[in-house]
């Protein structure tokens, strides 16, 4: 049974993945929280676009690590080397199942320990355990990987991490097109016009006298908004609404914007950003 701790740390973790206004932002705001989530010591944002090649060979476009510094730039090479030996990272990696799974799942210590990987990384930065999944919208393509030193993650992390999976692949799904510029609503004509007068500030009975309908249907309404945003409440729906519009004003008449935002933070290889 879930404690008051957990659900707690399971709430920040979704409002930190509903705060996002970017692709860029989100792994910032989410590890962190991850993190709490979980007990890890640590935690690793890796991007890649399986569009630019096959799995094998496939170098991240971006990496991001909580807290910093964590990984250098001689032992992310020396990740991205090991990959392919590395039974978590070939689970993960495009190609991979990448459901949510344990290290300890995989491999046992001894061959762990007696691995590349261990050697020239987890060795390095201290971390005996890892738990991994990976979100797989379209051609984006992210691996997580929660790590810690000493006790392994309990079998209920994995149940935890894989329940949280579904929001965050479609979280990272909708900010990854918003930044291409591909901004279809998820929404009816119906919900949106709910949704704008949210954003607006009005009650739900203030929605429901406008459109002519009960406060109980608006709140039906902001159930399917939330589910079909990948959301959980209010604020963070109408967030989503701002940008999403914005967005599209954006795509219809400034293309120069959004290459701004999808170019904001600075790749420094091998797919290093400062977060």
């Amino acid at each position: 049974m879930a404690t008051a701790r957990t659900v707690g740390a399971a709430l920040a973790a979704v409002e930190a993945a509903d705060a996002a206004a970017s692709l860029t932002e989100l792994p910032v705001l989410l590890l962190p929280a991850l993190v709490n989530l979980f007990g890890a010591d640590s935690a690793v944002w890796t991007e890649l676009d399986v569009t630019s090649g096959g799995p094998v060979g496939l170098l991240p476009s971006r990496v991001v690590c909580y807290p910093e510094p964590l990984l250098t730039a001689e032992t992310a090479f020396a990740l991205e080397l090991h990959v392919r030996e590395f039974p978590l990272t070939r689970h993960t990696r495009p190609g991979g199942d990448g459901r949510p799974v344990r290290r300890s799942d995989l491999q046992s210590m001894r061959s762990f320990r007696g691995s590349g990987m261990y050697a020239d990384v987890a060795r390095k930065v201290g971390v005996d355990q890892m738990l991994a999944t990976a979100l797989k919208p379209g051609s984006l393509h992210v691996c997580v990987s929660l790590n810690r030193a000493g006790l392994d993650f309990r079998p209920t992390a994995v149940d935890l991490l894989t329940r949280l999976r579904p929001l965050l692949t479609r979280r990272v799904e909708r900010l990854g097109m918003r930044a291409c510029g591909m901004v279809p609503s998820p929404l009816t004509a119906r919900q949106e016009q709910v949704l704008r007068l949210v954003a607006d500030g009005l009650t739900d009975a203030a929605i429901g006298h406008r459109l002519g309908c009960s406060p109980r249907t608006v709140d039906k309404h902001l159930e399917h908004i939330y589910r079909n945003l990948g959301v959980s409440c209010r604020t963070a729906a109408i967030a989503a609404a701002r940008s999403t519009f914005a967005a599209r004003a954006v795509t219809a008449g400034s293309p120069s914007a959004l290459h701004q935002e999808t170019t904001k933070s600075a790749v420094i290889w091998p797919g290093f950003v400062a977060n």
